[in-house]
């Protein structure tokens, strides 16, 4: 939290602080309203439970003067430091609620929202200027200036966590809570009191104290391959430029222990290529360590077995295997992974089951930006053009992958539909061949002929038949451009010139691969 608190303030407050200490200072004919807070500047008061403020009255040739605190606050009797952590030992007068103290230091014990109340009164009319303008009233004897000081106090921290295996919620207690390997316990942050705002759940082995596991969700579902004894912790904080920090944690006293799983150890994801042409596996449980293991796969090319020079667990999760292959491969490939079974073992000591011929997803990077080319923002890259005249809508209820799709009708009312990705540029290199890739969806009905992709500003016009599209399932079209000199900044374009209701999803364009 951004505080304020500058030496020459404090000192010029406890200065007002001892000049007033032991004698009162007779009114005089000039009378003027006026106060400081601790706080300076701040728009709004805020502090946290077991933190004391200082307030000031500034006023001249007021006849009587009294603060008043919020019962279950106390004054306190300065000096005080901040770094003072016992601030119990400096309450004076335990129980009062008022003071006629020209400074006073409040200990904030209550949460919540509390008030400070100034009142002054005056033989004269006086008014405080600050943001706004405020005036004594006439209470038939003297003027009197009532203030409020209203002051936001954050509660401590106090982190509770739950936790479930198998949708069960678990009871807390001395109880272990048995979880078979490759499996996930999920973690819920109940915290509520002192307004936490985020979190941290860690996953300590009981025997070692090592941190085997993190999250800062608030449901965090972590999974426990390796077998041992473990616990939760969770610490709620708090943090922000305008709000008081503050942390507490929570241990959740039942121990889980990890204890072999019952199911087989197999792939439970596509194997896929990543960029550097690796192919991943993902297996259900965590490999043990182990060196060699390549003649236990064959990688297969379009039908020709590859060289494969390494197979390794991936560091950062071992529940995969990372396959690495002495030639280039190339995204039309046909790639293929068999493993012949055993040897291989799990951390919870099950072997992995034999496979054959299991397909590769090939690598393709989309050079689009996903969320705006799959309408996930609710269509933000992308406005109908000037002279559109058909229902353009980013809606929820159809979408070929995620939760939006572009959902475009046009009638016989409707001249024609045009709309384009304006605020989502994409530039592309001179030379080469790009895919163009896109999803539809034609609804019954339609008698559109075609549906146009244009590649604006250079208006290259991609034309594809809608005639021939099946109505009510998503389809994708593929089509292919060679980049000029000056294909930066580029945008599509879609045109429908005939009647009926077009959804369109997950645009993706990437450069062209061929086997030399």
């Amino acid at each position: 939290m951004k505080r304020r608190y500058i030496l020459l303030v404090f000192v010029f407050i406890a200065g007002l602080h001892s000049c007033v200490e032991d004698e009162y200072i007779a009114p005089t004919e000039f009378s003027d309203v006026g106060w400081y807070t601790s706080f300076l500047r701040e728009p709004s008061y805020v502090t946290s439970v077991g933190q004391f403020e200082s307030f000031s009255d500034l006023s001249q040739g007021a006849v009587a003067h009294t603060w008043s605190i919020d019962s279950g606050n106390f004054f306190l009797e300065g000096p005080i430091s901040r770094n003072d952590t016992i601030l119990t030992e400096f309450i004076i007068n335990e129980g009062d609620t008022v003071s006629t103290e020209k400074t006073i230091h409040v200990l904030f014990q209550n949460p919540g929202i509390q008030y400070v109340r100034l009142v002054n009164k005056f033989r004269d009319s006086v008014a405080f200027r600050g943001l706004d303008t405020v005036s004594t009233k006439w209470d038939g004897e003297f003027w009197v200036m009532d203030t409020a000081f209203m002051v936001d106090v954050y509660d401590s921290i106090r982190a509770e966590a739950e936790m479930k295996y198998l949708e069960e919620t678990i009871a807390r207690g001395e109880d272990t809570l048995f979880v078979e390997a490759g499996t996930e316990v999920a973690f819920i942050d109940r915290s509520t009191q002192g307004r936490p705002n985020a979190r941290n759940w860690q996953i300590r082995n009981v025997d070692t104290e090592e941190v085997v596991n993190n999250s800062a969700d608030s449901v965090a579902l972590i999974p426990f391959n390796k077998l041992g004894v473990y616990r939760a912790i969770l610490t709620a904080s708090r943090t922000g430029e305008t709000i008081p920090p503050g942390t507490g944690r929570d241990t959740i006293p039942n121990p889980i222990k990890v204890i072999p799983s019952s199911k087989p150890f197999e792939l439970t994801e596509d194997i896929v290529e990543l960029e550097d042409q690796t192919l991943r596996m993902s297996f259900n449980g965590e490999f043990k360590p182990f060196s060699g293991g390549e003649e236990l796969f064959t990688v297969k090319v379009n039908g020709e077995v590859f060289d494969i020079t390494s197979v390794q667990p991936y560091a950062a999760n071992p529940t995969k295997l990372d396959i690495k292959l002495a030639q280039e491969i190339y995204r039309p490939d046909v790639v293929t992974v068999s493993f012949a079974g055993g040897e291989l073992a799990s951390v919870d000591e099950r072997t992995p089951k034999a496979f054959t011929d299991i397909p590769v997803v090939m690598h393709s990077a989309n050079l689009l930006d996903n969320t705006a080319y799959g309408f996930e923002d609710g269509g933000a890259g992308w406005k109908a053009m000037w002279d559109n005249d058909s229902e353009v809508a980013f809606t929820t209820e159809l979408a070929a992958t995620g939760d939006y799709s572009l959902k475009v009708i046009k009638n016989e009312e409707h001249a024609g539909g045009k709309i384009h990705s304006i605020n989502a540029p994409f530039s592309l290199e001179p030379g080469k061949t790009y895919l163009f890739k896109y999803k539809i969806y034609v609804e019954e009905g339609t008698t559109a002929p075609s549906v146009s992709l244009w590649l604006l500003p250079n208006w290259k016009q991609f034309w594809e038949s809608a005639a021939d599209k099946p109505r009510g399932e998503w389809v994708e079209v593929t089509t292919e451009y060679e980049a000029i000199q000056g294909d930066a900044n580029r945008r599509f374009m879609l045109q429908i010139p005939g009647n009926g209701t077009f959804y369109f999803d997950d645009f993706w364009v990437m450069e062209k691969e061929v086997r030399p």
